[in-house]
This record gives structure tokens, C-alpha cells and sequence, in this order.
């Protein structure tokens, strides 16, 4: 048994019935597709690295300790590794529509808060594996994406054997520990206060937030549902590097003036008015992050002019303010963390995610959130079967109607779109936006 951190608790808590707090994964390899009962093998055999995957969460009663992690006893693989098959379509638009529902669907917290699904029928003989992982779970040390956990040279099964799940505490117990946590130590006692404090507080900003005003309808907003809709865009990490090279900037700059882009697209595409500038924020590592999974990720603030019609000169604009931003707070201008040699980028992207939702709270939100994080420059393989794809679908922060992240894999990049499905429509612009930007760029 083992108390979940405040940190955690935190993004627990910023769940509502509007804002989720987990991310997905896509990794799409060409066929052959692998055995569905060896993608389940593998998966029981990996997730034992990582104790979080078989436990689940136990509130204390009466709330007055942050709730703790336990053994499932009724843990099942069977239960967390699906599989789905997708109309038989030349597009990817089965696969965006599978995407946006699961996005959408909040995991059980009565169960270990993961989940994976093969995913068969994508054209060209495709087929995927998505992860689907809350955030409580990827907190930078004990945590990783499941497909992190995948790929063919981890060998868990020497590492780590096989153990029994510990018998669920009854009551008393929970109780007993909280109120031994709060007596003998000063920052809880101080901390579960504060929360009951504050408890009045938060309930009344979650019923006003049900009654304002979601924003202008012909601007972005924030998200007004839980559901939501999702795109994917790509783009050669060259041709990246060439408009990089050529305005004498960082890549998060170029990838930046490709998020604006596709929102301008999204936007003019929809009969909507052009704001003069929105505000976007980056999740950036800190100079003195290991390149680890526990390097502190900090966020900068950055405005997108989206009225100014050319992109050179929006990128110029950002690249004057990310440079400037990057020396005050210490990060690393044009990357989360340092590209990897195994595939960490999902669990990289997720502390970005994860800082944002913390930073932001309580905050005037931003106008839309974009986070590039690289990956690995070497093939990465499931079963022997070559991964060609990988994209990232992160949840929207409150406040936020559209978000997008990037994720490198080999030579190409791949952006997720994120919208409120609610009050967005035609988002394909938005990533069509993001490709001629890049082109328009190069030009």
C-alpha cells in the first residue's frame, strides 16, 4: 500500500466532467499483423516492471487522506489488452473515429488505470497498438508508457519475477495509517487542512464553470463536453530542420508556427474571425533535466499571430519570444527533453501534459497548449514487427478547446490534434493547416 503523491492527487482532482486526464498512444506497423494472444503474452509479461499497471486505487473514508495505491486482487490481462477491427476504408478516418471515442471514454477507477487495443483493418494491410494510460500513473519515476515497455529489447521476464497481490486493507487500516500520516507529519497535516479548507471553494468554481459563457462561438474557447475529436498530420523531421536552418531558429519554433498555421487554416476554413495573436503554452525541460524520465519539465507562454498572414514573419514573432523565455526559465529551447534511444517519448510527453494541467489550474487558461517531444532516431520493434507510425493524442487542459503535440519517430514527424468535439467542427483543416506551413516555410 502506498499513498498516492499530492502531485497525483492533484491531477485526480482536476477531472470533471469535462476534462479527462489521460493520454494515448499510437504505434502502427505493416503487416503481417503480430498474434493477438502474443501481443497479450508480451503485454502481461512487460507490466510487471512496473507495479502501478497491477494496482488500482483505494479512496480512505471520509476523504481525509489523499487516496492510496493497492494490489488488485481481481487483476486481469484480459481485461486491460482488447482487440478492434475498423471498417475496411482507404482512409484513416475509421481509425480517427476509434481514436476520438477513446479519448473520450474515462478509464474505470476501480481497475489499474491503463489500457491497450490492437487495432486491425487500417488500409494498406496497417494495424496498430494503442496505449491509453492516465496520468496518475506517469509521474516521471515509477511510470512509463506501456508501449515504452514493448519493444523487442526489454526482457522483463529476467528482471522481474512474479509475486502475489497483497489482500485488499479493510477501514480500519485505511484509516489508521491517513490519521498516523497526519499526526506525524507536520506538510500533511498542513496539506489535507488546506484541502478541506478549500473544499467549499473548488466545489463552487466547478458549478460556476457549468454556467459561464463557453466564449465567443466564433473563436476558440474552451471545451463545453467531455467527448472529443481527433486528427493526426505528419511532416519530414528534414524538411523541419531545413526551415530551421534557413530563419535561424529551433525546431519547437518551426513546430510552433505549424501549430498557429493550422489553427489559421481551422479557423478561415470555418467562416471564423482571426484573432490578432492567441496564447499557446509549451511545456519545456529545465537546463539541469538528466535527460531522463525525471527531468522537471517547466512551461513557457508564447503568443501565435494568427491575423498576420505571412508565416515568416510568425515564426520570427515566436522565435523572439521562445528565445527570450528560454534564457529566463532555464530551458531547452526546441525540446522537452533530450531525444532518447528507447521509445520514452509517450512517457516524456505525458510529464509535459501533466505539467501544463498543474501550472494552468486556478489560472486564466491559454487559447491552446502544443508540446514536441523527440524520439528515437533508431527502429523500434514489437514481436520482430517494425513500428513506421507513431502518433500522440494528449488530452485538452480546462480552460482549452484545441490542443496539439508532436512526437518524432525515425526521419518523420507526427502531430495529434486534439478538439472539444462539441464545439468544433472541420478539424481536418487544422492539420491540413500544419502541413502547408511547413511548406509555405520551406518556400
Amino acid at each position: 500500500m502506498e499513498r498516492m503523491t499530492p502531485q497525483d492527487h492533484e491531477i485526480l482532482r482536476l477531472e470533471d466532467d469535462v476534462m479527462a486526464a489521460h493520454g494515448l498512444t499510437i504505434a502502427v506497423f505493416n503487416g503481417p499483423e503480430a498474434p493477438f494472444d502474443d501481443v497479450v503474452e508480451l503485454v502481461a509479461d512487460r507490466v510487471r516492471l512496473i507495479p502501478r499497471y497491477r494496482q488500482r486505487l483505494l479512496e480512505v473514508p471520509f476523504d481525509v487522506e489523499r487516496p492510496v495505491w493497492v494490489d488488485d486482487p481481481n487483476f486481469s490481462i484480459d481485461f486491460h489488452v482488447r482487440h478492434t477491427a475498423l471498417p475496411n476504408r482507404k482512409s484513416r478516418d475509421p481509425l480517427n473515429a476509434f481514436i476520438s471515442r477513446t479519448l473520450s471514454q474515462r478509464l474505470d477507477r476501480g481497475k489499474p488505470l491503463w489500457e491497450l487495443w490492437v487495432v486491425s483493418g487500417l488500409p494498406n494491410k496497417q494495424w496498430a497498438i494503442v496505449s491509453k494510460v492516465h496520468y496518475a500513473i506517469i509521474d516521471g519515476v515509477s511510470g512509463t508508457d506501456i508501449i515504452g515497455l514493448l519493444a523487442d529489447d526489454i526482457e522483463a521476464h529476467e528482471t522481474v519475477g512474479r509475486r502475489m497481490p497483497s489482500p485488499l486493507p479493510g477501514t480500519g487500516r485505511l484509516l489508521s495509517d491517513a490519521v498516523s500520516d497526519l499526526l506525524f507529519d507536520p506538510v500533511e497535516t498542513f496539506r489535507a487542512a488546506k484541502s478541506i479548507a478549500e473544499f467549499p471553494l473548488r466545489t463552487a468554481q466547478k458549478m460556476a464553470s457549468g454556467l459561464l459563457d463557453p466564449g465567443d462561438p466564433n473563436q476558440l474557447g474552451r471545451a463545453v463536453g467531455p467527448h472529443r475529436k481527433w486528427q493526426s498530420a505528419k511532416v519530414a523531421l528534414d524538411d523541419l530542420r531545413a526551415v530551421r536552418n534557413a530563419h535561424d531558429c529551433s525546431t519547437t519554433d518551426v513546430i510552433l508556427a505549424a501549430v498557429g498555421g493550422g489553427i489559421r487554416r481551422y479557423l478561415v476554413e470555418n467562416g471564423k474571425p482571426l484573432p490578432r495573436t492567441i496564447d499557446v503554452v509549451v511545456p519545456l525541460a529545465v537546463g539541469a533535466a538528466s535527460g531522463g524520465l525525471s527531468g522537471q519539465v517547466t512551461t513557457l507562454t508564447a503568443a501565435l499571430a494568427l491575423a498576420e498572414p505571412d508565416p515568416v514573419v510568425r515564426l520570427a514573432a515566436i522565435h523572439e519570444q521562445t528565445s527570450a523565455g528560454a534564457v529566463q526559465s532555464g530551458a531547452i529551447a526546441g525540446r522537452v527533453l533530450r531525444r532518447q534511444e528507447d521509445f520514452v517519448a509517450p512517457s516524456i510527453l505525458a510529464q509535459g501534459v501533466r505539467s501544463t494541467m498543474l501550472e494552468t489550474r486556478g489560472r486564466r487558461a491559454p487559447d491552446t497548449v502544443a508540446i514536441n517531444v523527440p524520439g528515437p532516431k533508431e527502429t523500434i520493434s514489437v514481436l520482430g514487427k517494425p513500428m513506421v507510425e507513431a502518433y500522440p493524442v494528449i488530452p485538452l487542459p480546462a480552460g482549452v478547446q484545441m490542443a496539439m503535440a508532436a512526437m518524432s519517430l525515425e526521419d518523420v514527424v507526427y502531430f495529434g490534434i486534439t478538439s472539444d468535439y462539441d464545439s468544433t467542427k472541420g478539424l481536418r483543416h487544422a492539420s491540413i493547416g500544419v502541413v502547408e506551413t511547413v511548406a509555405e516555410l520551406l518556400a
